[in-house]
């Protein structure tokens, strides 16, 4: 791969996150307690993985190039007015959560939206 598609989220064709980050990451951000998201850093390529972060959490974040981090709503994963966490029963909103992940997500990057397929781990 050149160096040029390193910083250039575009090439991006498929996620690999794990389920219970996304669910973690839902959890925190409909109980208001912390603006958790998925994060995707550089360098870029076809497949990546995302990982359950606390946005802002980085500080100024270090790179060889001029690519930032990408930061996925947890919402992005699920369809469409699905519902927010309950607080009260929990498992089983969890459950349905864990059944609806969505196999195709729009992620919002510094190049606009891009299109990818998920691989759900664990």
């Amino acid at each position: 791969m050149s160096e040029s598609a390193d910083g250039d989220p575009s090439v991006i064709r498929r996620l690999a996150v794990t389920t219970d980050d996304v669910i973690a990451a839902l959890e925190a951000r409909d109980r208001g307690r912390r603006e958790a998201v998925l994060r995707v850093t550089p360098p870029f390529s076809g497949r990546m993985r995302a990982r359950l972060h606390i946005a802002g959490a980085e500080g100024a974040y270090e790179s060889d190039g001029d690519a930032e981090p990408i930061h996925v709503d947890p919402r992005a994963f699920l369809p469409d007015g699905f519902p927010r966490f309950p607080g009260s029963g929990a498992e089983g909103w969890r459950s349905a959560a864990r059944e609806s992940l969505q196999e195709r997500i729009e992620v919002d990057s510094s190049d606009g939206p891009l299109t990818v397929r998920v691989r759900y781990l664990g």
